[in-house]
Parts: structure tokens; sequence; C-alpha cells
């Protein structure tokens, strides 16, 4: 009988609890094995290290101490410097450029915002207003019970989703570490730039889970302990949608207008977001916040690396929006002046470092 206690391990499923291991998708390309940081010329250790050094001793001969090479890096361009480093290194390099154009503003350091904003360089870009828990309760919690009739047909996306967002978007596009490098190496960063904005977001507005709300919820995956509004499987799967859009269609940047068309990335992003419904760990709200987040700062990002200086600025006003969420509800809302009102706002895309630039314009030209 005492084995029936362990049904509870069940819930380890694809270690849902990893979920910011998300930028590590399907290890795409494994780029720069980041592990192996010390293996320029093999594996370090006490044997080769001396067997190196017996070889110098035997093949150098007398050496006074005088310079008899020019080093290949002096002079070169920093598109060139960064494409010498590691997966890791690199990243750090991207991550910080990226991330010191983006910021969260939350006004109470004390206790639960009732709303917060992203900005790019100090200009607010996303204004999100959050519901409260009576809201969620009366307005939200019965989408709950729905989905969860969909969840014996879903049950496989949700569990490969709760580690790997980015392979259901590389259906559409081909994506291979040796053809299409930096398109995952900017996607990747763009992943990790989410993670670093969201969770501040979930932390500032910490929104109840579904589990919280009813006993009866029962949710086939573990409900992570952060909040959940934004949803962060929701501003993922739009950020990467919008900035993939970019890059796989030939023609012009409207994220918009393809959200209202439906196109495939879109889509995916839409699913991606309600098996987090099915599943029971995301009210349909959760994944509006997130994909109104995930667009807006996405459309920002490829408008200052097109060299632009305008973008869409948006503000989702949660505490009125009692819908479900799909891709249809969401082309209504950003199409009329309900719960998403739309502006734009300033950027300068002269703070884009050359680096960046060349390394975007070489992932345009994989496509």
């Amino acid at each position: 009988m005492s084995i029936l206690g362990n049904q509870g391990n069940q819930g380890n499923q694809g270690n849902q609890g990893n979920q910011g291991n998300q930028g590590n998708q399907g290890n795409q390309g494994n780029q720069g094995n980041q592990g192996n940081q010390g293996n320029q010329g093999g594996g370090d250790s006490s044997f080769s290290a001396s067997a190196l050094g017996m070889a110098r001793d035997g093949t150098v001969g007398y050496w006074n101490g005088s310079k008899d090479r020019d080093p290949l890096s002096t002079g070169r361009n920093s598109f060139d410097g960064l494409k010498a480093m590691q997966g890791w290194q690199r990243a750090a390099v991207i991550d910080q450029k990226m991330h010191a154009l983006f910021s969260v503003e939350l006004t109470d350091s004390t206790k639960a915002n009732a709303s917060g904003s992203v900005t790019c360089q100090s200009g607010k870009i996303v204004t999100l207003e959050k519901p409260d828990d009576g809201f969620l309760a009366t307005d939200q919690l019965h989408y709950l019970r729905a989905a969860a009739d969909l969840r014996p047909d879903r049950l496989s996306e949700i569990i490969m989703q709760t580690g790997d967002i980015h392979s259901f978007f590389n259906t559409v596009g081909y994506m291979a570490s040796d053809a299409t490098k930096w398109s995952i190496e900017l996607t990747n960063a763009l992943h990790r730039l989410c993670n670093q904005l969201e969770m501040p977001l979930k932390h500032g507005f910490d929104v109840a889970r579904p589990i919280a709300m009813s006993y009866k919820v029962q949710p086939i995956i573990q409900t992570p302990g952060h909040g959940a509004w934004p949803s962060g499987h929701a501003t993922e799967s739009f950020a990467l949608a919008t900035f993939l859009t970019r890059l796989f269609y030939n023609r012009a940047f409207d994220p918009k207008a393809e959200v209202l068309a439906g196109n495939e990335l879109y889509r995916h992003a839409a699913r991606i977001a309600q098996n987090r419904t099915v599943a029971g760990v995301h009210f349909p709200t959760d994944s509006m916040s997130g994909a109104v987040l995930g667009i807006t700062l996405a459309e920002a990002l490829v408008r200052l690396l097109d060299g632009e200086s305008e973008t869409t600025k948006r503000t989702f006003h949660g505490a009125s929006y009692n819908g479900d969420f799909n891709l249809q509800e969401l082309a209504k809302a950003m199409d009329g002046n309900g719960p998403i009102s739309t502006t734009t706002a300033q950027i300068d895309p002269t703070a884009v470092p050359t680096w960046l630039r060349a390394m975007w314009d070489e992932a345009v030209a994989e496509w």
C-alpha cells in the first residue's frame, strides 16, 4: 500500500520545475559546448600538462624572450572578436548589452503591485494592469474546467513544452547550427531576455495560480511556486514568434497584421500558451498579458536592430479582461479599443553596438 505514496512523483515528468532552463531548448547546435572551457588543445590534467611541458623543452631550444610573431587579433573588428569567443562567453557579452536596453519598472517593493511596466531605453513600451483574486475566481477560473477536457489530447505537447518550445517554431523554418547559427544565437538570447524581464514582473505582481482557487483544478504538471501573471510560456512563445516572423517571412514586418492573419508561428505560440491553461497552471489572462509583453518586447528589439526609431507601445488592462485566450481573442484585443491600448514610443537605434548589428545582419542573411 505504501507504494501508492510514490504517485506524487509523477509530477516530476520532464522536470517541469526546471522551466528556467528553456534557453537551452533542444541544445540547438550545442553552441560553444560551454562546459568544455579548458579544452582548447586537449583535456587539462597533470598528465597532459607534463607531456606538453616536456615537448616544449625538447623542441623550443634556447629562447631569449624576444618577440617573433604579431597577434592576428590586433586591429580586428568587434564582430570578429565576438566570433572568436566560446559560446557561453559570447552569450555573456550579448546578454549584457541586450539586458541593458530593457528594464522592469515596479513602484512598490514591499507588497504586490497593481501595475508594472517594461521600458526600452528608459521609455515605457509595455504596461500591464493585473486582475485581482476575486476577478480570477469569478471571471477566469471556469475556463480551467473546460480546458481540462483537452488534457488527454495535449499531454505530450504539455510535457515537451515544459522544457522545449523552440522545436515547435523550428517546424516552420529550418533551424540548424551550421545553416542558421546566428538566428539560433539571437533567438536563444531573446529567450534569456524574456526570463530576465518576466520573472521580476511575476514577483512584483505575485498573482495566484489556479490551484490556489480550487482543490478541483488538480494540474497534470507541477505548479511552479512563483506568481502566475504574466505567463512566462506566453511571453517567450510570442516573443520568439514575433522575432522569427521577421526572419522567416519575406514581407514587411508588422506583428499586429501577422497576428490578425494568424501566421504559422503565432498559431504555435497561441497553442503553447493555451496548453498551460489545459495543464491547469495558468489562467487565460496570464497568457494574454504574456502575449502582449512578448510581442511588444520582440518588436522593439527587431526595430532597434533594423535601425528604426519608433516602435509600438502597448498597455494591457488585465483588470477588465474576462475572456478566454486563443489567437482569435488576441487578434480582437489588438484590433480594437478593448483590453489592449496602443500608441507609439521613440527608440534610439544608435544604442545598438556595431557587433550586435553585424550579428543581426548575418541572421537576416541566413533566410
